[in-house]
């Protein structure tokens, strides 16, 4: 009965459909493929019939399968060619004695809930799905017209109690729809609400920011916003992912005409967390609050509101002439999310500031929240897509192994310019709230402890404390990790090789391992820097691999102008390392004919390069191979 099957939801296979059909119990199977009809019916021929409804158990064909599954052929045992196995992603509808359907019958394959992903159809799962479309007793067309019954009821149910929009409420398994009904291997959310047209968007009205925890701070609560993505931040040469838009609905600024409009970049600089509702936060050009760092405040009374007031032509050439261009600019449809969700925003392409700037002001809330459970139930992220499921980020690689977020689900976000997500809760982690370290109640030393421990655990890394280690074993040698940063732009070590070169006749017994490049998978980073005893380096921001090292870890970070942000003393106290400072000079300063043993290196005037006077670099090493045979010394002698 093909009408019913073609009822059924459709699927995309990454072989040649076929279509079962029924009629008094004789099988046909309607093809498109190069098989001859002779093989695939003398093969159909060898399968035991189709159970009917009311067969005895005796007659039902046996299965060793612990779960349930259908008697059915086995299609995947199909002899067909490998050249044979093509998709045919538009079915020409090929009728066999049956009535033409309606004109405006939805075509199968053609629906919105299809998903592009492809099956190996040899698989049980695959097995089960298609053959899930087709009938198996004889009252399918009873039950059909009940199931269709059934789901127009239940999704008028839940039209009525959203709040006006399409809403789509997740199964035991998470599934949801939302846009085009994209199949994900992680888990959607559970309740999201879809307008069409934002005028119908029921009324909403800002609340926030709320802090978290006073005694912690950065963590931020807003109801009844919309977030927006910064697209001139994430270009050349800023490539900064971590700028976002928050639309705030007051209608105490319906009068101001530049209400929607979002602080410079240099403006939001200047301002503080703490100033957000302060009349000294407020912008004398624009005449409203700016927002927070990575999160630029724009105003309006409803989403209709600001799609009018960014088109105002004076309004959109300030947002072009601050690279404060937002994505969307103009909003076509809504997803509002009624769970609290949490808006990781961080640089996908710096590992020091996504580590410093992100998870730092995080890590406080993660110690807490791993032991009371987690207030948001989604993150959503528009750093990097797939960041809790997929991405090989360096950052989301960490959260992922450290279980930063328990079992929150992430957001899938679109890739259309026409979408706004809206929130009736959202949690936000300031950006840069703990870049410096200056709040020292947050990140204790228990907590980086914890935080390293479970990241060691987790990366199989050595642990923090060799002690032990170092007791069992007199004659381990003193491992120093080296990097020239050939491959960047600025700071690189031009005279590494030659130093290693020189120095090795000195210091046999030193394990001298220079790395080329850091483009490896964070395990890799990860090992390198757990390894070594003493990390000397250009800097740079693959400096943020620092927190894998173990204790009293020895460090000499060598730049031209401002270090990196490891290079402050809180951070090396939390990590129990120590650091070598090196002076850097753009004259001759530093040189070869010097007669003390100054560590200093020269650069270039554009910073791009420099280079280490043999004398530095072997009094650099001494010191590192003293400080560390005196450390391993008084372990070995305590025992």
């Amino acid at each position: 009965q093909q009408k019913q099957c073609r009822g059924s939801r459709p699927l995309k296979y990454s072989i040649t459909y076929y279509y079962l059909t029924m009629d008094n119990h004789h099988q046909t199977l309607t093809r498109r493929a190069t098989a001859t009809d002779e093989d695939i019916i003398n093969f159909l021929q060898r399968q035991p019939s189709l159970p009917e409804d009311n067969a005895s158990p005796a007659e039902l064909p046996d299965t060793s399968h612990k779960r349930k599954q259908s008697d059915v052929a086995n299609i995947g045992n199909l002899n067909i060619g490998q050249s044979d196995l093509r998709a045919t992603f538009e079915l020409e509808r090929i009728e066999q004695g049956v009535e033409e359907e309606d004109d405006d019958h939805v075509h199968p394959l053609k629906s919105p809930l299809v998903s592009p992903t492809s099956y190996n159809i040899g698989t049980p799962t695959a097995q089960r799905l298609f053959f899930s479309s087709h009938p198996a007793i004889k009252n399918v067309r009873f039950i059909a017209a009940f199931l269709v019954f059934v789901t127009v009821a239940t999704l008028g149910g839940l039209n009525r109690r959203s709040r006006g929009g399409s809403s789509s409420d997740g199964d035991d398994w998470g599934w949801s729809m939302v846009g085009d009904g994209l199949w994900f291997e992680n888990e959607e959310s559970d309740w999201l609400e879809y307008y069409p047209d934002p005028a119908r968007l029921p009324k909403m009205v800002s609340t926030g920011p709320q802090r978290v925890d006073d005694n912690l701070g950065g963590m931020h609560l807003f109801t009844d916003v919309c977030v927006t993505n910064n697209i001139d931040s994430a270009k050349p040469p800023e490539m900064d992912t971590s700028l976002r838009g928050l639309i705030y609905f007051d209608k105490r600024m319906a009068k101001n005409p530049k209400r929607c409009v979002p602080c410079s970049t240099k403006a939001m600089n200047a301002r503080a967390e703490d100033k957000w509702g302060e009349p000294s936060s407020l912008d004398s050009e624009l005449g409203h609050q700016c927002g927070m760092k990575g999160l630029h405040t724009m105003y309006a009374t409803s989403v209709t509101d600001w799609n009018d007031c960014t088109a105002e032509t004076e309004n959109r050439q300030f947002m072009i002439r601050n690279k404060q261009n937002q994505l969307p600019s103009h909003a076509k449809n809504v997803r509002y999310f009624e769970e609290p969700t949490l808006l990781l925003s961080f640089k996908a392409n710096d590992r020091e500031s996504s580590l410093f700037d992100t998870l730092f002001t995080y890590l406080p809330y993660w110690h807490v929240y791993r032991k009371e459970g987690y207030p948001f139930n989604n993150v959503f992220s528009k750093s990097v897509q797939g960041c809790l499921s997929h991405s090989r980020n360096w950052f989301c690689e960490l959260t992922h192994q450290m279980g930063a977020f328990g079992y929150a689900r992430e957001t899938n976000w679109e890739e259309s310019h026409a979408t706004l997500y809206c929130f009736k809760n959202l949690y936000y982690n300031q950006l840069e709230y703990q870049r410096t370290l200056s709040h020292p109640r947050q990140i204790t030393k228990q907590i980086m402890d914890e935080f390293r421990d479970e990241v060691f655990n987790h990366f199989g890394l050595r642990p923090r404390d060799r002690k032990e280690m170092i007791e069992k074993d007199r004659k381990l040698a003193t491992r120093i990790l080296l990097y020239a940063n050939e491959s960047g732009d600025k700071n690189r070590w031009d005279n590494l090789d030659q130093l290693v070169r020189k120095v090795k006749g000195k210091h046999p017994h030193v394990d001298f391992h220079i790395v080329q490049d850091f483009d490896i998978p964070i395990a890799e980073q990860a090992r390198l820097f757990n390894s070594a005893d003493a990390v000397v380096m250009a800097t740079g921001d693959h400096m943020a691999n620092s927190i894998f090292v173990s204790d009293d870890t020895i460090f000499a970070e060598l730049a031209c102008g401002s270090p990196s942000l490891t290079n402050n003393p809180r951070f090396m106290e939390l990590i129990a390392g120590s650091s070598t400072s090196v002076d850097s000079y753009t004259t001759s300063s530093c040189s070869e004919s010097r007669s003390d043993a100054a560590l200093c290196i020269t650069c270039l005037q554009d910073k791009s390069s420099f280079t280490m006077p043999s004398a530095s670099f072997e009094a650099l090493i001494d010191d590192i191979v003293k400080r560390h045979s005196g450390k391993t010394s008084v372990v070995r002698d305590e025992r």
